[in-house]
């Protein structure tokens, strides 16, 4: 169970981390545009990429904590149906997305490493299997999404049908449970923006 103080300590520490890597892809980006050598011109991109893998896990996370905090000071079923709504459609997109960014990380990866990453990838989409069948991915959250959240859908029973489906889940339980996902991966692009990733460390991150 986090706290309160704990959210509000992990967004503030979580903002920090976002500048410092915006930073770095800014400067990144202005090596490109001066660089000459095609070999270092590549590097930039790869490390561009990098980091904007983990600032896009980054604030994933920081708007998943935004929902839990919102869904822990919920008075009413509506205002659990809306702050959930929303937690469906940030989990709905951050899977999306995290397939897209692991096909393109792979395409930087020497072949003397690409067994170590693969390793990696394994046991968070072992996680993230886990995760999609216990709150049915398939079947329910792109029709959250696409009734209730990123559109109003005309037939207004099919809208109501999103409050009925999320009124059989608790409410945290599914951003606590994506958590679990979230927090090795958030380490895992960490280590990638740096160039050091720590098998012990990635390990541990699944559990805090």
């Amino acid at each position: 169970m986090i706290t309160f103080k704990e959210i509000d300590e992990r967004i503030h520490h979580y903002e920090e981390e976002i500048h410092w890597c915006t930073n770095h892809i800014r400067n990144l980006s202005e090596n490109i545009k001066i660089e000459t050598n095609k070999e270092q011109i590549t590097f930039f991109e790869n490390q561009t990429m990098k980091m904007q893998f983990f600032c896009f896990v980054t604030t994933s996370y920081i708007d998943l904590l935004c929902s839990y905090k919102n869904l822990k000071r919920s008075k009413s079923n509506w205002e659990n149906f809306y702050n959930l709504k929303i937690a469906y459609l940030i989990i709905y997109e951050t899977i999306n997305t995290y397939h897209k960014y692991k096909g393109d990380i792979y395409i930087t990866i020497t072949k003397e490493k690409i067994e170590f990453y693969e390793r990696f990838f394994d046991m968070l989409n072992r996680e993230l299997h886990e995760f999609k069948v216990e709150y049915k991915y398939e079947e329910i959250m792109p029709k959250i999404r696409n009734k209730s959240t990123a559109h109003y859908d005309k037939d207004f029973l099919e809208y109501y049908t999103s409050y009925e489906m999320l009124g059989n889940f608790e409410t945290k339980d599914i951003i606590q449970s994506f958590l679990n996902f979230m927090n090795p991966l958030h380490y895992f692009t960490y280590g990638l923006s740096k160039g050091e990733i720590d098998e012990f460390l990635f390990i541990n991150s699944w559990l805090t």
